[in-house]
Formats: C-alpha cells, structure tokens, sequence
C-alpha cells in the first residue's frame, strides 16, 4: 500500500482523524469482511479484483441496498428477514470522497456514474484508486437517496471493538443489532434498473 505521500496527491481524499468512522453492513455470515478476491462483479469491482468491503454510513442504506439486490417488494416479505447489522470503527485513513461532483470530474467520472445501472466507469476508477494507493471511497448510495456508502479496499480481518488495530488489515467490529429491515423503509428504496438483476451498492 503506498505511503502517506502517495494519498496526499489524490484529489477528493478526506482525512478522518482524530475522530473514526462508523460504518454498516447486514449480513448472513459470522464475519463482517473477508479476505478472499471476489467472486461476483459489483458497483466498485470486477469479477476476480482484490477483496472490495461494502459498507454504509447509516445502518438504514445497509438495509436498503439488501432489499434493492434481493428484489423485495412487499411489506410481507419484509418482516420474514432476520440478518445481523454490524458495525465497524474504520482507523484513521484518507477515503477519496466522491459525493462532491467536483471530485468525481477530476477523476474523469460523470456524478450521476456512481448510481446508474453501467458500472464499468465505477469500476475502472476504483481498479484506478487501488493502483495509487488509496483505502477506500465514499459515494452516493444507490438504493437509499441522501446516504452514503463506504467501500474498502483490500483484505480486512474484524478484530474485537475495544481493540486498538496493530495492522492495517485490522478493523474493530461487533454486531449491533439483528433482525428485519425498518417498517417504511421499502418504499424509499430505488428499484434496480433492468440492466443488472442485482446489486451490491
């Protein structure tokens, strides 16, 4: 990973520090990250990219990018869900942040980009910001208007909440709640365009 030198020549970067921040992802599994390249194209990697974390801001935009993807479209369906949240305390880092429309422009990225149904550009810029070194990115959301996402690159390892991470694989996480999506949520989710059957953020 390049160096402090390195990140500060990219456009867009915010620096978090001293504070952290708190980001959410639901999910059937026992971990929050993994390790492994990926298996499936999403927004932000290709099939076979190195390990890409999907998170949100606000444990409502993690819930609705679940009921985007799995195509929910009825309250009923909605009460059946149980899946865990966790929450994760991303260390101090820089994150290319993506929802200033300049940012995106100086990337070569149309804003309206990061929330259509073509996600070639997302995926060449973030293949891009891995090259140069960069940890993550913040975006618009696409399920949930006027939230944000988190995606992080690189293999992450959870390690317990009162931790303090001693490598940079390393992220505090815990669950924080388990159950069904918010009642009202479903309507306020934007549906997937024809183009992909499914999405992760």
């Amino acid at each position: 990973m390049a160096g402090p030198s390195a990140q500060a020549e990219l456009p867009g970067l915010v620096e978090h520090a001293p504070a952290e921040l708190i980001a959410f992802r639901q999910t059937d599994y026992d971990v929050p990250f993994w390790a492994r390249d990926n298996s499936f194209a999403a927004r932000w990697n290709a099939a076979g990219d190195p390990p890409t974390q999907y998170w949100a801001l606000h444990p409502a935009a993690a819930w609705a990018e679940f009921l985007r993807q799995e195509e929910v479209t009825d309250e009923a369906t909605v009460t059946l869900v149980r899946r865990a949240i966790w929450s994760c305390r991303v260390p101090r880092g820089a994150f290319v942040d993506l929802r200033d429309p300049e940012t995106c422009v100086s990337y070569g990225v149309e804003p309206d980009a990061l929330t259509a149904a073509d996600w070639a550009p997302c995926q060449r810029l973030a293949s891009r910001l891995r090259g140069e070194g960069c940890p993550g990115i913040l975006s618009p959301s696409a399920a949930l208007e006027g939230h944000t996402n988190l995606t992080i690159f690189g293999a992450k390892r959870a390690i317990d909440w009162g931790r303090r991470p001693t490598l940079r694989s390393q992220i505090p996480a815990a669950v924080v709640a388990a159950g069904s999506p918010p009642a009202g949520l479903l309507r306020r989710v934007a549906r997937v365009p024809p183009r992909h059957p499914g999405s992760l953020f």
